[in-house]
């Protein structure tokens, strides 16, 4: 059910900066859970227990030096859109460009050339979340705990911050095609009933601040303490549990709202944006009629353009990719079988990939499908137009050894498999124009650094494209890919989460946030 409606914008709201961030559901502590577990097992594995790092003045070439910038702000709190400038006011704070860390010192021939962006936020005793890395051209931003910040690509250099009146709950996987994104955040400072009601529009080119607002609460099948974002065009959706709505990226005006579905019995499950909006859905659970529908919308208006039912039984768990549209589905009654479904531009299935047996095994989504996070955080794959790129589980240790499949979307048949001598590889993106390929991260090992790698369409031999610098080795393998983005020739590691003063994190400063890697 869809009603187009408009309301006008709420005006920005003052509030805390300094918020306790909500506790997070059961699924991210199982990833935070995996990730320690796995950063523990790779210390051991390259010979390190605690890094020490250099304090320097770099060698001058803007690699891994991070001089002060003249004009650098961060924006205030207070909502109302201003810069609150550079070192001024209550809010203003170091830059981070006096703590420099030289990734580049020692580095061999033939190794890239690295920055390294410090956190310099104080983080609350349990550490905070690190949200999806954006880019634009210039900019790579992300959110953490109370801000968002963007650095510059060429040297890892500040260029803006965004402080939010609380903490950031969600972000979109994609900002709009100009470089905008509206992030959800609670301003609470209680983690109780803690609700992720806040939008807030930010101009990730220039750290500019834009509409401000207030999500209400509507009851069980539209609360806000399960909210999440995604971006198509220049709509921003917002799903509440089972009710989505929508809102013009450029004023926030709400355009339409889709509700349950009282008679048929399917409820909003998420939303995935993107080049296309789809709607993911379940149906009638707990009966012998259960199944997921997925729906693409036309994101001006709401309008259903086609709907796809799975097989009875199933439910669609996660989006690999809206264009080609590729998703997961689980059996509900059995949730260690599940499948990788492709669907065509007219709502027909394409192929079926079974994953729960082979010679080859794969966790769904790289073990995050129970993350707790929007229907599109799903790593471990990567998809283009005909091939579905997963990366295998590894049959030693977390990060042992493994492979990456290419299935063929039209059959659902492996079309070749690769590997990266020893490593454990992960499928980062699909690349076009003169070298077409897969691009793929190989995670640091057995004292050896990361590479960035591109596979041909056709599988064979992987050719090198950057191989990691080795004195950011160490910081490398503490970030253990939480989040990867290769964008501009340039590849950017986080991690999933800083730690807090009470996990033995230094909380303002001292914690890698951004390694990244060029010629």
């Amino acid at each position: 059910m869809v009603n187009r409606e408009s309301e006008p914008v709420h005006q920005p709201v003052p509030g805390n900066p300094y918020v306790v961030q909500p506790a997070p559901p059961a699924g991210p502590l199982r990833r935070l859970g995996l990730a320690l577990a796995a950063v523990a097992v790779a210390l051991a594995l390259v010979g390190v227990g605690f890094y020490a790092v250099t304090r320097a003045d770099g060698d001058g070439d803007g690699g891994g030096s991070r001089e002060p910038v003249a004009g650098q702000t961060r924006q205030s709190p207070d909502g109302d859109g201003k810069s609150a400038g550079p070192d001024q006011g209550d809010d203003a704070k170091d830059d981070g460009s006096a703590a420099v860390i030289d990734v580049n010192a020692g580095r061999k021939p033939g190794e890239a050339r690295a920055w390294l962006a410090m956190n310099d936020l104080e983080l609350p005793g349990k550490g905070a979340q690190l949200h999806d890395l954006w880019h634009v051209p210039g900019v790579v931003a992300q959110a953490e705990y109370n801000e968002v910040t963007g650095y510059r690509t060429a040297d890892g250099s500040k260029a803006w911050s965004v402080v939010l009146p609380g903490t950031v709950c969600d972000t979109p996987v994609n900002p709009t095609p100009d470089g905008k994104v509206v992030v959800a955040y609670t301003k609470r400072k209680s983690e109780q009933n803690a609700s992720c009601d806040q939008l807030r529009m930010i101009d990730l080119k220039t750290g500019e601040k834009g509409w401000h607002k207030e999500l209400v609460d509507g009851g069980f099948w539209d609360s806000t303490s399960s909210t999440h974002v995604a971006i198509t065009g220049s709509t921003v959706l917002v799903d509440q549990y089972a009710t989505m709505r929508a809102y013009r990226i450029s004023d926030g005006k709400r355009l339409y709202t889709t509700e349950r579905e009282r008679e048929g019995g399917c409820s909003l499950d998420g939303v995935a944006g993107g080049a296309r909006l789809l709607q993911v859905e379940s149906c009638q659970p707990g009966s012998p009629n259960t199944h997921g529908r997925l729906k693409k919308l036309d994101p001006r208006t709401g309008d259903v353009e086609w709907s796809y039912r799975t097989k009875r039984g199933w439910s669609i768990h996660k989006v690999y990719s809206v264009d080609p549209v590729v998703v997961t589905v689980r059996n509900r009654e059995e949730l260690d079988k599940w499948a990788v479904v492709a669907v065509d531009d007219k709502g027909d299935q394409r192929s079926w990939i079974s994953l729960d047996k082979g010679p080859q095994e794969f966790e769904m989504c790289a073990g995050a499908g129970d993350s707790g996070e929007g229907v599109q955080n799903c790593p471990g794959g990567a998809v283009d137009a005909d091939t579905l790129y997963l990366a295998s589980e590894s049959k030693d240790d977390l990060i042992g050894p493994n492979k990456i499949v290419a299935y063929d979307l039209r059959s659902g048949k492996s079309k070749w498999s690769g590997s990266v001598g020893g490593r454990n590889i992960v499928p980062v993106t699909v690349v076009g124009g003169d070298r077409p390929g897969l691009i793929a991260y190989a995670r640091p090992r057995g004292g050896k650094s990361g590479q960035t790698v591109r596979f041909g369409r056709g599988g064979g031999k992987p050719d090198v494209l950057l191989r990691h610098t080795s004195p950011a080795q160490t910081m490398e393998v503490a970030m253990f890919a939480g989040n990867i983005l290769y964008a501009d020739k340039r590849f950017f590691v986080t991690p999933t989460l800083l730690e807090g003063k009470s996990h033995g994190g230094k909380g303002e400063e001292g914690d890698a946030r951004i390694l990244s890697f060029a010629r």
